[in-house]
């Protein structure tokens, strides 16, 4: 289950960075700049601004308790795509909740929010988020060099990428490649 962060998850999502530091360093850049509970309080109050300005969406997972994050990090009006990013407590892993809570979010980006895509960026080497997406139906379609810096050392991502189903009937054509459809 999932559900907008509020500024009541303050305590409880910094509890989990604290407990899980080691284990979300492998594969999240931001852990250096999170560094007290008012970092997470400015994290939640950014987050919120930006659902307002619709700009993202971030959600929290839930399975009796807050046990991760996940959202839109970001839109591409021009294109109309959302980019889902999420992370969850080690101890929450290999249970489902981050495919089902990718699963609510594709239901409201294609549903109310009525994106084309959506895409998931993951890196390399993250061979379970990488599994999320693909047990989604995410198609692998590219990647990046050197897509981020963690700590000491870059890591390349793999995109992967969902059409809404419901996009899916207009394609392009060579006669057509400059952006009509049929």
């Amino acid at each position: 289950m999932i559900r907008l962060i509020q500024h009541t998850d303050a305590e409880r999502i910094w509890s989990l960075v604290e407990l899980n530091r080691k284990y979300l360093r492998k594969w999240l850049p931001w852990l250096d700049g999170n560094i007290s509970i008012n970092d997470t309080r400015k994290f939640i109050t950014d987050s919120l601004t930006g659902y307002e300005q619709k700009t993202s969406m971030v959600h929290v997972i839930i399975d009796n308790q807050v046990c991760g994050i996940c959202g839109f990090n970001s839109f591409n009006p021009s294109i109309n795509a959302g980019f889902i990013g999420c992370w969850i407590s080690e101890e929450y892993q290999g249970k489902g909740l981050v495919t089902e809570a990718c699963r609510a979010l594709e239901d409201i980006g294609f549903g109310p929010l009525g994106l084309n895509k959506i895409e998931i960026h993951v890196a390399d080497g993250n061979i379970p988020s990488r599994k999320v997406a693909e047990r989604l139906g995410y198609v692998e379609t590219g990647s990046i060099l050197d897509a981020e810096w963690l700590y000491d050392h870059y890591v390349d991502h793999v995109i992967y990428c969902k059409r809404n189903p419901a996009n899916n009937k207009l394609h392009r054509t060579p006669a057509n490649s400059a952006g009509a459809t049929r």
